[in-house]
């Protein structure tokens, strides 16, 4: 071998091209073919160490270099059977062909150990497979980054973070716009401090610097003052970041929750007036959640039983051992019922609260059915109704005496009317009776004083007529009926004829309808408004009388209009108080209570009357009557 390197570059020996007989026809495409092999031969290794160069990621590096080499060797072999052709070194190709060798036989040596692990590298297929995965992927990632980033600006939730060497801070966009500044803008530690409210700063300056010197988080609810000088309620949230066990980054989130926190202070507010409205009505709620068991108890709820708030656990066990022993067994029946049935209930009862007083309540309860949760709960109220059912105690008594006083005055006024009847009866009889048989002993004078006893016998006894039924309108309660209004104008008609006739009265009016109400009071209301309406005429004026009616939604009106001598207007009120005349009896006679009887009879009937009047031209009567029963 030292032999070989000793005359390796001798040229004693024959030229190659002597074996083709210097053939041209040989030679020629013999070395063509050498070169261009040489050359491809020293194109693919320099491209393939570039390519290793410059994929670092690429494995398996090594073998693409083995093989560069082996090719490098083996186009070296080529060039030097070209130049033997004409020179011969033979020495040389034999040092380059066992370079080629040691290279070939290192390169399959190589392959034989990385064979398996080539194995496993996955196929073109199977890498277009993962690529589009992984393509798959980033595009849901790109999407799940856009919602989050959604939810983030939705819910007006951003980040920040603080570099404790540096002291820069960064604002995420949504706490740029939570401040009401620029997205991206910069801003300084101090400045971004100085955006709470003077009451909170203090609170927040201290937080951070703790959070920095001694690593503790923090997370505070607190206001600040916007760069458009709004006011906001914010949650701020913060932790460090550490490395060797130092700070070296402050981070965390920040969000708006002015909305939440102004509906918590209204819900506060509202729950407080709730608590001042239970406490004023004496009233407390309930609930009773099926699923989860739970029960609820208002603060009322406890402070009718006696307890103070949360003092015991809300049962159903502890409101019936409050109950009235002689309560106890309808109230526990009635309530467990309702509970099997899935039912409402309602009912009054005793209990006796923890002072040993004896008060009554008024406990309602609803059952809730949620479809869509499956859920089921009951709801409901407890009241103390102790001064009300005191009260309507009293009423019940009051209305009772009530209704005997009015038997009573009932009574006493038909025992009234008859006794003081009786003796204008006799009265007028005797009376009648001296005038038939010694009236030819009377002078003028004499009959006249007989006559004008008569006379006042007789207006007592219509007085005491009037009375009577003013009475009865004020202690005798009827059931209300249909009356054809015009039936009882031709009864008023029929009853009144000798005064129409004498007085040349016109009635008109057009087809009444049907009301609601007692056809007795209904002749008299109508009798007393046609019959004054006669009475008070004009002199050398015949009396027209016209009935109108409209319809004014749940009443009919009516309007009595006549052309009679009228009513001054500051006597309008005067007019309907019982015995308010408006002229002598020799005027007019009467007794003044026909006008009291007429209001009467339309209050009964849950209506109102009133008049309209021109002194010297006539009068109109305006009231309504009812459409229906109820």
């Amino acid at each position: 071998m030292l032999e070989l390197l000793r005359h390796v570059f001798e040229n004693d020996f024959m030229p190659h091209g002597h074996c083709y007989f210097w053939e041209k026809d040989i030679l020629i495409p013999i070395v063509i073919g050498d070169l261009l092999t040489f050359l491809s031969y020293m194109t693919i290794p320099i491209l393939l160490w570039k390519f290793v160069k410059n994929r670092e990621d690429l494995r398996f590096g090594v073998v693409f270099k083995a093989f560069a080499a082996f090719i490098f060797f083996c186009g070296i072999g080529h060039l030097i059977d070209v130049i033997n052709i004409w020179e011969p070194y033979y020495r040389v190709s034999a040092i380059a062909k066992m370079c080629t060798g040691l290279v070939s036989l290192g390169t399959v040596l190589m392959l034989f150990k990385l064979y398996p692990k080539a194995l496993k590298l996955p196929s073109v297929s199977r890498l277009d497979n993962i690529n589009d995965e992984l393509k798959r992927k980033n595009k849901e990632l790109v999407e799940l980054n856009e919602m989050y980033d959604d939810t983030m600006k939705a819910v007006r939730l951003g980040y920040w973070h603080l570099d404790v060497e540096s002291n820069e801070l960064y604002w995420s966009d949504v706490v740029a716009v939570i401040h009401e500044m620029e997205r991206g803008c910069n801003v300084d530690v101090a400045s971004a401090l100085n955006f709470y409210h003077p009451d909170h700063r203090e609170v927040i300056s201290e937080l951070v610097t703790n959070a920095i010197q001694n690593s503790e988080p923090f997370d505070v609810q607190l206001k600040i003052i916007t760069a458009s000088q709004n006011e906001l309620w914010v949650r701020a949230i913060g932790k460090a970041e550490l490395k060797n066990g130092k700070p070296v980054k402050l981070k965390g989130l920040f969000q708006d929750i002015d909305d939440l926190k102004r509906k918590e202070e209204q819900l506060t507010q509202n729950e407080s007036a709730l608590k001042e409205a239970e406490d004023l009505a004496q009233l407390g709620n309930w609930r009773w959640s099926f699923d989860r068991q739970e029960r609820y108890w208002s603060d009322g709820r406890f402070k009718i039983l006696g307890y103070e708030p949360g003092e015991i656990e809300p049962s159903l066990q502890v409101a019936l051992d409050s109950v009235h022993p002689e309560d106890r067994e309808r109230v526990e029946g009635t309530i467990k019922q309702a509970i099997e049935k899935d039912e409402d209930y309602e009912l009054s009862y005793r209990i006796i609260n923890q002072s040993n007083e004896v008060r009554i309540v008024k406990d309602k309860g609803v059952f809730v059915n949620l479809p869509h949760t499956k859920g089921q709960y009951y709801a409901g109220i407890v009241m103390d109704i102790t001064d009300e059912s005191l009260k309507e105690q009293k009423l019940q008594e009051s209305l009772k005496a009530l209704e005997r006083s009015n038997r009573e005055l009932q009574d006493f006024a038909y025992v009234a009317s008859h006794d003081l009847q009786e003796p204008l009866r006799v009265i007028t009889s005797y009376l009648q009776l001296i005038e038939m048989s010694y009236g030819h002993l009377l002078d003028d004078e004499g009959k006249l004083f007989i006559e004008s006893i008569i006379k006042a016998s007789a207006r007592m006894k219509t007085l005491i007529n009037d009375l009577l039924v003013l009475s009865r309108l004020e202690t005798k309660q009827r059931d209300a009926v249909p009356v054809d209004l015009n039936k009882v104008i031709n009864i008023v008609k029929e009853d009144l004829s000798l005064k129409i006739i004498d007085s040349n009265a016109e009635i008109k009016h057009p087809e009444l309808p049907v009301v609601y109400g007692d056809e007795g009071r209904m002749r008299r209301l109508f009798q007393n408004f046609i019959g004054n309406s006669i009475k008070f005429r004009r002199p050398d004026v015949d009396p027209k009388i016209e009935i109108e009616w409209s319809d004014v939604g749940e009443k009919y009106q009516f309007k009595i209009k006549d052309n009679g001598i009228g009513i001054k207007e500051e006597y309008f009120e005067r007019i309907f108080t019982i015995f308010q005349r408006l002229h002598t009896r020799e005027e007019y006679e009467g007794t003044g209570i026909g006008l009291a009887i007429c209001k009467k009879i339309v209050d009964k009937h849950d209506s109102t009357i009133r008049v309209e009047s021109e002194y010297g031209k006539g009068s109109s009567f305006i009231f309504e009557l009812n459409k229906s029963k109820g």
